[in-house]
């Protein structure tokens, strides 16, 4: 017969796993409220605005593919293209440019539209004239031009679809792979294409998730270890005032990937010469051993880089602790982290798709109740969206006039309601690193969730500086059952 201490220490481990879970599963809900959706809306606006300024600036080569996140637009073919549609649509010769082939034959084909549209007698045939239109258009969007911020941003969302469909349908297989195709294959792909804009993304991304990531951390440390509701000004106060912890928590560790890769680059430089390549080969073993660090450290980024973030939410850590704390805690229970991690994302899958299912059909709705009974160019391209799918492509708008400007305005307000969503995400993704955090905190180190930092304390404690621990103070926490 066991102990009675056993037992109960049992019991309490118990407790402490399902405190825990219930940590993880309570982000898809958390993540909702305005506070943070407002934050996640801001981060959303903010990375658009910078990804798009980067794409204006480097040339628009890149094209979305299926089997590759991104690839080199100049590699493409576009024979097949022109055969189908040059003697269509256009007279002269179509050039030789991909990307200037693309837009001639778009533009023919819309004038040739608009031409056809005015012989037409009939509502009805000219929609099905606009509706064969729209199919040689879709054509055109597998061999869409774009920055590579646009392209990385319309594979992770492919990604995602693809992530969520796996949870949904129980393959967890798809699901995995979908997770590995955004965090590590498409940073791969713009990294061996393009290193400097990789950086600058990089840069631009960490700096949004340290400011607005960490003001929602923070929302989340309080409210899920003290109960309390700041407001998002609270957060941001918080974040700003730590930014420079935030931003050496997220960054810190691609730094030191960095510094190692090109330390690499520049000492191979004269072992690849003649003679010396020899002596290269036999100093492989060296790049060999500082890439097994680098990847370590990246796969290891990737899986808890929310909680770094997290860790200066709750403890108002420094880089070097929120680092230690965040590998310390999950290698020291990788099973725990495991388990709390696969919760958190299948509660993410369920709830995204639901938040995604209510935007879609209130956007198509919206678009077939308002033109409903007159339905004018303008609103033909509108509502358009499909659930799941997360790159939200929608028809292109072939309003011409005051139409045209009735257009745009609609799509301001469709891309307003999509971008809650994306700030949804974001908002998830803070969260759920406060409370792995929480979660790992309690479960390894015995620490309730209640403890959390608060002004007057020293960073990385709850102990006020004008103040000595209280004696027994994590005995007599009432968190959970048993000796503490």
């Amino acid at each position: 017969m066991p102990p009675p201490e056993s037992t109960q220490l049992d019991q309490s481990n118990l407790h402490s796993v399902k405190r825990a879970m219930s940590l993880a599963a309570g982000g898809s809900i958390s993540a909702l409220q305005p506070p943070r959706l407002l934050l996640g809306l801001l981060a959303v606006a903010c990375i658009a605005i910078g990804g798009s300024l980067l794409d204006a600036f480097e040339s628009s080569r890149w094209q979305q593919t299926i089997d590759k996140p991104v690839t080199d637009s100049k590699a493409v073919l576009l024979e097949g293209m022109r055969h189908v549609l040059s003697d269509a649509y256009v007279e002269e010769d179509v050039s030789d440019d991909p990307q200037e082939a693309i837009a001639q034959l778009r533009k023919a084909m819309k004038a040739d539209l608009l031409a056809h549209q005015k012989t037409l007698e009939t509502a009805e045939e000219r929609l099905a004239a606009e509706e064969a239109y729209q199919a040689n258009e879709k054509l055109f969007e597998q061999m869409e031009f774009c920055g590579p911020f646009e392209a990385a941003m319309r594979s992770a969302g492919q990604g995602l679809s693809r992530f969520v469909d796996g949870v949904l349908t129980v393959q967890p297989k798809q699901a995995l792979l979908a997770l590995a195709f955004i965090v590590y294959e498409i940073p791969v792909e713009l990294w061996s294409h393009d290193p400097l804009i990789t950086i600058l993304l990089a840069l631009l991304i960490g700096f949004c998730f340290a400011l607005f990531g960490g003001a929602i951390a923070r929302l989340d440390a309080l409210e899920s270890g003290l109960k309390l509701k700041p407001t998002a000004w609270d957060g941001l106060e918080f974040a700003w005032s730590n930014i420079q912890r935030l931003m050496q928590a997220v960054l810190l560790p691609l730094a030191v990937v960095a510094i190692l890769c090109g330390l690499l680059a520049i000492v191979g430089i004269p072992f690849n010469l003649p003679v010396l390549d020899v002596v290269g080969g036999i100093l492989y073993v060296i790049a060999i051993a500082l890439s097994l660090v680098s990847s370590a450290l990246l796969i290891g980024y990737g899986v808890l880089v929310p909680m770094l973030v997290g860790a200066v939410g709750v403890e108002r850590a420094d880089a070097g602790e929120a680092i230690q704390g965040s590998w310390g805690s999950a290698m020291a229970r990788p099973g725990y982290y495991i388990l709390l991690l696969a919760v958190g994302l299948v509660c993410f899958a369920v709830g995204l798709a639901v938040v995604d299912l209510v935007v879609v059909v209130a956007l198509n709705m919206a678009a077939e109740s308002w033109g409903g009974i007159i339905s004018g160019s303008a609103m033909r391209s509108a509502g358009t969206f499909t659930p799941l799918d997360f790159t939200f492509d929608s028809l292109p708008s072939t309003a011409t006039g005051t139409a045209s400007a009735t257009s745009a305005l609609v799509s301001f307000w469709e891309q307003l309601l999509i971008g809650l969503l994306l700030g949804y995400i974001f908002s998830w993704t803070a969260s759920i690193g406060t409370r792995l955090f929480l979660g790992m905190r309690l479960l390894v180190d015995r620490q309730s969730p209640s403890v959390i930092w608060m002004s007057g304390t020293v960073a990385g404690s709850t102990v006020h500086t004008s103040e000595q621990p209280q004696s027994r103070f994590e005995s007599e926490d009432t968190f959970s059952d048993g000796p503490r």
